[in-house]
């Protein structure tokens, strides 16, 4: 445990040596023996460190060269989210609020941003899901890619990391969701928002994710209050 502490207390380190621009992106950072010896910590624990590090990609190693800085973005550090995203699958109305917050905006930065490709993408995920309504396994994956498509297209990195980060978690909800309401709603109110990312109507595109989002609450409140 001491040891796990102490390889903590070296990774906050280095993050604020590249924060501070001490260590800038590209540069080789100082050997493990040198940052042990200066911070008064053994190898392992700097090693630890260094590894987890380069598991985020905040750090680069290269054999017989040493350890080098990468290019560091602001997505790059919601990877250290990644560990403590530790949400109840089964909390469905905190990822639909969740998703309310995060969703409307994203529609509406992709209906003023995206290509002409990611609409034909849209549209091939539309299609999927209404040929295979029937199917929750086609309909579920084709439901997410729609709304990833839409991440994608917004541009945002950080919007897309995040539904990255969260993809198995919200494809769980999605057939939770399917189970419990039925894809008829779904497929009626993602032609909406479709048709107005068609004509670049970034107001209606948003209202309709809106309302979709808070549709679906509204239908698993009343299946709770039922149930209870």
């Amino acid at each position: 445990m001491k040891n796990k502490r102490t390889s903590e207390i070296v990774f906050r380190e280095i993050e604020k040596r590249i924060l501070s621009g001490e260590w800038s992106p590209g540069s080789k950072i100082m050997s493990e023996p040198q940052l042990a010896k200066e911070l008064g910590v053994s190898r392992m624990s700097v090693r630890e460190a260094i590894e987890k590090m380069a598991a985020l990609d905040i750090l680069t190693k290269k054999q017989g060269e040493g350890t080098f800085v990468n290019d560091i973005t602001p997505s790059t550090y919601l990877n250290t989210l990644i560990p403590m995203i530790t949400l109840d699958k089964d909390n469905y109305l905190d990822i639909l609020e969740f998703r309310l917050i995060i969703e409307v905006e994203t529609v509406r930065l992709c209906t003023k941003r995206c290509s002409d490709e990611i609409i034909d993408r849209l549209q091939q995920s539309y299609d999927m899901m209404s040929n295979n309504k029937d199917d929750i396994n086609k309909y579920t994956i084709s439901d997410m890619q729609f709304h990833m498509i839409i991440a994608e297209g917004s541009g945002n990195t950080l919007v897309l990391k995040v539904n990255n980060v969260l993809r198995n978690m919200l494809e769980y909800h999605q057939k939770m969701l399917y189970k419990r309401l039925g894809p008829t709603g779904g497929i009626r109110e993602h032609k909406l928002i479709l048709d107005a990312i068609k004509n670049r109507d970034d107001e209606l595109s948003a209202i309709y994710m809106r309302r979709h989002i808070e549709r679906t609450i509204k239908d698993i409140k009343a299946l709770e209050d039922n149930l209870s």
